[in-house]
């Protein structure tokens, strides 16, 4: 007669033997009576098992056996059923059974896994999981397929199909006879992606509140701050210029760090250094001439919340030590009027500055041991010029009649030069333009020049040349460029060159395209995800270089193929 071996996440194992009349339901607190698929054609009896461990669902699976063998259904649980197969055993699963509910990852399976995916939208979230995760299942060696599946009606989803929030989910379906450790892998992708998933949430969320999170730069600054928000992290420096997004992310870590208390905003560029230090401690009644009444500080206003120190780096170097205690000693502080009466304040602090703090130092004008307090974990925020789809899809989120949306309404070269400008201002400028230009909108198609003189309306420069930074003829490290073409050829083909053609291939795949691109200032640019983003860039690199589209499109392709994403 065949067993069933069950065994918990904890060691906990139970050893029963299956007979054709009897189901056995097993869980940490098994009940028939509210198990939801437990009938079984032919079991006269419902046997209960309990394994006691939390991470085990109330009713986790169903085991029978029948004229066809062995039955295993998972009851729709939080964290899996899995079953172990011995060597070269056939599915119909005759003999004995094991299985593992709700298997804990051991330290060396936890470690790899899938790359990160990278997907803009809800509609391409899927595919990136799916690609992501064929990769990872190719380098573990494993023989499956994974299929991306639409939602069905509720109750109707096969217990190993794994949700994702989009409302689709992912069927990951070996096509070959497992190894005894498919449970662990299959573990891991739905804790990843259950990680994913709310990851993709968070972005909704950002979004439904006005954040802009189309390109990848912003996306991965994003990404970054959530990630030290869930971790605990009791400190965060955003750095980025103004009008980029940072007090937008010093919002989203506060509400992904799980904090009940309030977010406190303070710009410390806004108050004198006396002032500064009432602002951000507090004053006892009577400290000041007039002062009646007690002073509540933004560190008590923000208890069991977050501090956001916007401007950071105007602080007055007077009152730098004061926070630099306050963050050194706990949270601990002292009210002005209060001095030998320390209080505690639970609060996460996220500091936000525009300056350079690291130059700041040298120069004097901020304290090195402020910055070390400071900088455990820091996140660039990239201004808007290195964000062309974060521009166009605010433009494209503005309605104009007939037009369809602020986006079609501009004129290709009108597009070119908007990918151009510097966007000093950023979002702020972003959004002065968008409104000085909405009325010529809705009376036709906007072109180059108006679409320049909008742009100049609101600008510190003029739209007519490039700025100097984004050329970078003159100072071109040629050599450098030489020995990285050389590594690249060597990576790919195993030698350097030795013939005239190798050389003929060197200059034309490999040296080229990296001449093409930093001396075209296309660094400074967003790098394009399709061909109408590529050919609009080709086209302005084109014009600066004074090129011909076609090469500036094959010297651009050719870059992006070999070396996107080489520093």
């Amino acid at each position: 007669m065949p067993k069933l071996v069950a065994r918990g996440p904890d060691g906990t194992e139970c050893t029963i033997a299956l007979e054709p009349s009897c189901a056995v339901l097993i869980g940490r607190a098994p009940d028939p009576r509210t198990a939801p698929q437990v009938q079984v054609t032919g079991a006269g009896e419902i046997r209960s098992v309990v394994l006691p461990a939390p991470s085990i669902s109330s009713n986790h699976a169903l085991v029978w056996m029948d004229e066809a063998g062995v039955g295993v259904r998972d009851l729709g649980s939080k964290n899996g059923t899995w079953l172990l197969l011995p060597s070269d055993h056939p599915v119909r699963m005759e003999g004995d059974v094991v299985l593992h509910l709700a298997q804990a990852l051991d330290e060396a399976s936890a470690g790899d896994e899938p790359s990160n995916p990278s997907w803009t939208s809800r509609h391409d979230f899927a595919r990136a999981l799916v690609e992501a995760i064929e990769s990872w299942l190719a380098r573990q060696g494993i023989q499956a397929r994974v299929d991306v599946a639409a939602r069905r009606r509720e109750g109707e989803e096969p217990p190993t199909r794994i949700p994702l929030s989009t409302g689709e989910g992912l069927d990951i379906v070996p096509l070959a006879t497992a190894h005894s450790s498919w449970s662990r892998s299959s573990e891991l992708l739905w804790r990843w992606i259950a990680r994913q998933n709310a990851l993709f949430d968070a972005e909704e969320s950002a979004r439904e509140e006005g954040l802009i999170l189309a390109s990848r730069a912003i996306r991965q600054a994003h990404r970054e701050v959530l990630e030290a928000a869930q971790s605990g992290a009791r400190t965060l420096l955003l750095t980025g210029p103004s009008g980029a997004g940072k007090e937008v992310l010093a919002e989203v870590f506060h509400r992904h760090s799980g904090r009940a208390g309030p977010f406190v905003a303070v710009n410390c560029s806004m108050f004198s250094k006396e002032l500064l230090r009432t602002e951000l401690f507090g004053a006892a009644a009577g400290s000041f001439t007039d002062g009646k009444q007690r002073i509540l500080g933004a560190v008590e206003r923000a208890q069991g919340g977050t501090l956001f120190l916007d401007e950071v780096g105007e602080m007055s170097v007077e009152v730098q030590p004061m926070l630099l205690r306050f963050l050194d000693q706990g949270r601990e502080f002292q009210s002005v009027g209060q001095y030998g009466r320390t209080q505690r304040a639970d609060i996460r602090v996220v500091a936000a500055t525009n300056r350079d703090l690291r130059e700041a130092v040298r120069s004097g004008g901020f304290r090195a041991d402020l910055w070390y307090r400071m900088s455990v974990h820091v996140v660039d925020v990239p201004p808007l010029r290195a964000r062309w789809n974060d521009v166009t899809t605010y433009l494209e989120s503005i309605p104009v009649q007939e037009m369809g949306t602020l986006r079609d309404a501009f004129s290709p070269e009108a597009l070119t030069l908007l990918r151009e400008h510097p966007w000093d201002g950023n979002f702020r400028e972003l959004a002065n333009f968008a409104q000085r230009i909405l009325n010529t909108a809705r009376q036709g198609r906007v072109d180059a020049a108006t679409c320049r003189r909008a742009l100049e309306r609101g600008a510190l420069r003029s739209t007519g040349s490039v700025p100097p930074a984004e050329l970078q003829t003159n100072d071109t490290d040629w050599s450098s460029l030489a020995s990285r073409a050389t590594q690249a050829y060597i990576e790919d083909r195993g030698q350097a060159p030795l013939t005239w053609d190798d050389q003929k291939e060197w200059n034309e795949k490999y040296f080229k395209p990296l001449l093409f691109f930093h001396m075209s200032g296309a660094a400074n640019h967003a790098l394009p995800l399709d061909e109408n983003g590529l050919s609009t860039l080709a086209a302005t690199l084109a014009q600066r270089m004074q090129a011909d589209r076609g090469t500036a499109a094959k010297q651009l392709a050719r870059y992006l193929e070999r070396f996107r994403g080489a520093p």
